[in-house]
């Protein structure tokens, strides 16, 4: 049975961060500090479980949390090995194409599994497994929009400007393409803004 809802404004929220459970937490740690760069803000134990608190924004405490605890053994994703049996994936959102080509430099080096960068037209990805397997994406949107899903290779053989104008041209060709920021604008209609509290001082 479906419990029943009050009819009343959606609830003043915004998504914060995610938990992670790790079977390895020195392996985890360094991955998410050396290679990706998170500060660890805080760590201890409660639970049952150990706790370390990482994050790249002084804003957030937290943005990931790793927390021991992990089954050893975890069955695959049922439909694609390349995405996680419960969290599908963790995105993280580079600031260029640039940025993207290094990061993949960065993850090639480290020996990182399942790599495969991806051409979405909304955006160019990265995806790979971080060492205890959980799927994550690396991204950079791009200008234009078109109805999703859509994925094709992403060749970094091309130069940024090759990859630029190559994945303008597909979007283009796509039924319902239209810029980014028109989308966004439309969809924005359809969102609940999140309030964000009046702090005094």
């Amino acid at each position: 049975m479906t419990a029943q809802i009050t009819a009343r404004p959606p609830a003043n929220l915004k998504f914060s961060h995610m938990g992670l459970s790790v079977i390895d937490m020195a392996k985890m740690e360094d991955f998410y500090t050396r290679l990706l760069g998170f500060t660890i803000t805080d760590r201890g134990h409660a639970g049952g479980m150990d706790l370390l608190f990482l994050s790249r924004d002084p804003n957030d405490h937290h943005q990931i949390v790793l927390a021991t605890g992990r089954p050893a053994q975890m069955p695959a994703n049922t439909a694609n090995p390349q995405f996680g049996p419960s969290i599908n994936q963790l995105s993280f959102q580079m600031g260029s194409l640039a940025d993207l080509r290094d990061m993949g430099e960065r993850l090639q080096e480290y020996g990182t599994h399942n790599f495969f960068p991806a051409n979405h037209g909304i955006a160019w990805s990265i995806y790979t497994h971080d060492p205890e397997g959980n799927n994550l994406e690396f991204f950079v949107d791009t200008d234009w929009y078109f109805p999703q899903p859509f994925l094709v290779p992403l060749d970094f053989s091309l130069s940024d400007d090759e990859i630029w104008a190559l994945t303008e041209k597909v979007s283009r060709e796509q039924e319902g393409f239209e810029p980014y920021g028109d989308w966004r604008a439309k969809v924005a209609k359809r969102m609940t803004p999140f309030m964000a509290p009046a702090f005094q001082g």
